[in-house]
Parts: C-alpha cells; structure tokens; sequence
C-alpha cells in the first residue's frame, strides 16, 4: 500500500459546495431583509398576542442571517460580530429614530441569543459532516 505524498494536494472545492454555498447566499440574503424589515418598520410586524413572542422574533431574526452567513463561507468572526454589533445599534435606532418602535435591553439580549444560536446550529451541522 502506498502512501500519497506529503505535498499532495488538499480536498478540491467541487461545484456542489459552491452550488450549495451560493444557495446559503440567497439564504442569507433573503434573511437579511427580513431582518431589516422586522426591526426597521416603522411600527412593528403584527403576530399572534403570546407574551414573549417579540423575544422569539428577534432571536430568529438573528439566528437566521448568523447560520446562513457561516454556511455561505464568510468567517465567523465577521459574520457573528457584525450581527452581535447589530444588535444593540438596531435598538438604539428603534429608540431615537421610530416614533412608534421603542428600544428594549431584553430585546438586544435576544438578538445575542440568536446570534449565538445560529452559532451552535452551524458548529452542530459542521461536526456531522466531518
């Protein structure tokens, strides 16, 4: 049995990782504005009246953008600081530019919560798949 050389090449990128990476794209895209959308409305997205469903909201609105954006190759500290940095920006932003929103500390700890999810679930996927 022969042993391949220590200068052999490493795993070639096939096209369906880059068809599966350009898919997370969109993902990530489409995440994107819905995210932008929940929090930059002027008044907030009607839902069901559940105490707590804000909270849910805005840890998916997080989780979401911050799983597409490590599946699509972008490094995961860019991606989960920008989020993380978004957070607290979008609250203050709610707070002093939209009359009818309001900003909420336990809303930006929801945001981290999601960034944090959307972590897991990519660290989760990634050790299946090695």
């Amino acid at each position: 049995m022969t042993r391949p050389p220590a200068s052999a090449p490493g795993p070639v990128v096939g096209l369906p990782v880059l068809r599966t990476r350009r898919l997370w794209r969109v993902a990530l895209g489409v995440a994107l504005v819905g995210q932008l959308i929940a929090l930059y409305a002027p008044e907030a997205p009607g839902g069901p009246q559940i105490a707590g469903f804000d909270k849910i909201v805005h840890v998916s609105v997080f989780a979401v953008p911050a799983l597409a954006a490590l599946m699509a190759g972008i490094s995961p500290p860019l991606a989960l600081g920008i989020l993380a940095a978004h957070a607290p920006v979008s609250e203050l932003i709610q707070h002093l530019a939209l009359s009818q929103r309001s900003g909420d500390v336990v809303d930006i700890a929801a945001d981290f919560a999601g960034v944090a999810i959307g972590w897991l679930a990519y660290l989760v996927w990634s050790r299946r798949r090695s």
